[in-house]
């Protein structure tokens, strides 16, 4: 079963563009595939370490997390997260260093101890001038960086594999409020029939385009 940890309730901390530098400044190169894939996925620390190289695909920048080789902590954390380009990059480094076949951790020891990412994790925040950051908050880092570049909370909610709307709903606050007039005006052009005649001039357009071709 993948253990859980406490996390105080209602933690707001998450790291910011110049402190996810600096992390990656301070953490020894063996160390930073991993933390990087907290970050840029949002994965549980145990989802992460629990990887084995068939759930990494580079080809379809994806990562898969299901049942097959865990115990994943609800049915809604079945689910596929895209791996985006720098993430790529430090990945295809990563298994160079430790190649994995399909069965293998993609993580191998000491990496996939987590006593041992902890206390790493500690000595990287320090030495990056990060304060009160804990290896959770690399997955609250993610979820506010999608808010804040507009992702929608239904899609933000598969993404960190939250059982309810609820649960990604914290972050919405720190979307930015231009993406509220935005939302606004398509809702306003909805209900006034403005979209469905933008949709139509489209379409008239497509078919002129493709008589005259």
């Amino acid at each position: 079963m993948l253990e859980t940890r406490s996390k105080p309730a209602g933690r707001e901390r998450w790291l910011s563009a110049d402190e996810i530098k600096a992390v990656e400044r301070a953490c020894p190169v063996e160390w930073w595939p991993l933390v990087a894939m907290l970050i840029y996925t949002g994965l549980r620390v145990g989802e992460a370490q629990g990887l084995v190289g068939e759930d990494v695909r580079l080809a379809e920048r994806r990562v898969s997390i299901h049942e097959g080789n865990r115990h994943v902590k609800t049915p809604s954390s079945v689910r596929d997260v895209p791996i985006p380009e720098p993430l790529a990059e430090i990945l295809g480094n990563h298994f160079v260093r430790f190649p994995a076949g399909p069965a293998d951790p993609v993580f191998p020891p000491p990496l996939g101890d987590y006593r041992t990412l902890r206390r790493t994790w500690g000595r990287i925040c320090e030495a990056a001038g990060v304060h009160g950051a804990t290896l959770h908050d690399c997955r609250h880092t993610f979820g506010v960086h999608c808010a804040q570049a507009g992702v929608p909370i239904a899609r933000l909610q598969k993404l960190l594999g939250h059982a309810t709307p609820a649960m990604a709903l914290r972050y919405m606050k720190h979307a930015p409020e231009a993406y509220f007039a935005e939302d606004a005006a398509k809702v306003a052009a909805s209900l006034t029939g403005e979209l469905d005649r933008e949709r139509e001039a489209r379409v008239a357009a497509a078919r002129a385009s493709l008589r005259t071709a």
